[in-house]
């Protein structure tokens, strides 16, 4: 807001209190007796600390209630304030832009406001501290410390998101790093699985030798140290023929059914069942869910779809209805303590792929992948291939009905 402004509305508004208490500006109509028309006199009175701190509120709160109007003034109105301004001044308004110039450089100074130079005569209106909206700063609400006094909170965080913003991409290029979402959330495709891929994620650490089950000799690569290794290029031909499967099932519309019991799967198994658009059991396996589902879980509803999965709306028959529903394929992550899941997957005919580790019977799954089931990294890796083989079957399948819808 320009000066010329502020003189052109004080003269209009006559006398009135400025500053802490240490100077006034009173009007010729106050002291018409004593000066003549249109003079304006700067008086100096001492007063006490009540009264200053009285006197500087309401001079602040009209300071605000200045700017508040200015900010608030239409873009079509500017044109009438820039001919004010631009319009000479009178003598009046002279006199009272000298003394107000002078009145606010002392004010500034007295308060901190701005760190002006002592021989500092005149006023710069046209900085940037003044000149600048609040609306259009980086931070409008940052009050500003002294410099004999420390940093403020909102002061030192600044300072540290301008340090973050110089610094933070310094340093050396990191690469080869393992994150534990990516395998989870953007799995390799089966054309990217490589063998250093599986060791690097410990796919051939097998269990002790004192738990070696014979009929997984065929998968075991030797022995380190007391630890059985499997041989990774039995794991990359079997994980290659798992996931071909996979992708078959998705790709007919049959239902895939994830089951993993340990601690720390479950992530693991939400995201793999979504991208099949199947399903998951990552807490307990009630024994009789395959066998015995009409006393498991009574009738369940059910309806039928078309390759889109969308519901078609026609009646089921009396058989459809009282049938056994069953997934047509079910993907084991640890098939030793889930036996009795796989003895019903046996029973129900229900095709089944799991991850074998040295300790586990490979006869119990109809195709075993050879690898370590018991790191979650291991785990995450096999299962996120998996399931991207199942996505890929899934989105050929809606390509091919689209294409004949």
């Amino acid at each position: 807001m320009s000066l010329r402004y502020c003189a052109k509305s004080l003269s209009n508004k006559g006398s009135f209190a400025l500053g802490s208490g240490a100077t006034r500006l009173l009007s010729s109509s106050s002291k018409a007796c004593n000066k003549a028309e249109g003079e304006v006199e700067v008086e100096v009175e001492s007063s006490g600390s009540s009264s200053s701190s009285v006197r500087q509120s309401e001079f602040n709160g009209s300071i605000s209630k200045l700017l508040e109007q200015a900010m608030r003034t239409p873009v079509e109105d500017m044109s009438v304030l820039e001919s004010k301004f631009r319009s000479p001044l009178t003598e009046k308004e002279q006199q009272l832009d000298e003394r107000l110039t002078e009145f606010l450089r002392k004010y500034a100074k007295q308060n901190k406001v701005l760190d002006l130079p002592e021989d500092s005569n005149k006023f710069d209106f046209s900085s940037k501290v003044v000149s600048q909206p609040l609306h259009t700063r980086e931070f409008p609400y940052l009050s500003q410390s002294g410099k004999d006094e420390p940093y403020s909170e909102q002061e030192l965080y600044v300072r540290q998101l301008k340090h973050a913003s110089h610094t933070g991409k310094l340093g050396a290029d990191i690469s080869n790093v393992y994150f534990p979402h990516k395998d989870i959330f953007n799995p390799p495709s089966l054309q990217q699985v490589s063998i250093e891929k599986l060791m690097a994620a410990g796919v051939h650490l097998g269990q002790s030798t004192a738990l070696y089950r014979a009929s997984t000799q065929p998968y075991i690569y030797g022995e380190y140290k007391g630890i059985h290794i499997i041989d990774l290029n039995q794991t990359l031909s079997h994980l290659k023929r798992a996931a071909k499967v996979v992708e078959g099932v998705a790709e007919n519309g049959g239902l895939i059914l994830f089951l993993g019991t340990r601690e720390g799967q479950k992530r693991a198994l939400v995201k793999a069942a979504e991208r099949v658009k199947g399903y998951y059991v990552a807490s307990k396996w009630v024994p009789g869910t395959l066998t015995n589902p009409t006393e498991i879980s009574s009738n369940w509803e059910r309806h039928e779809v078309d390759y889109l999965g969308n519901p078609t709306g026609r009646e089921l028959t009396l058989n459809e209805s009282t049938s056994i529903v069953k997934p047509d394929l079910m993907i084991v992550l640890n098939p030793t303590e889930n036996r009795n899941a796989l003895k019903e997957a046996m029973k129900a005919r229900v095709p089944t792929i799991g991850i074998i580790d040295t300790d586990s019977e490979p006869s119990l799954v109809t195709y075993p992948i050879p690898g370590n089931d018991d790191s979650l990294r291991s785990v995450n890796l096999l299962t996120g291939i998996l399931a991207k083989a199942g996505e890929r079957g899934v989105q050929t399948r809606l390509n091919l009905a689209s294409a004949a819808a």
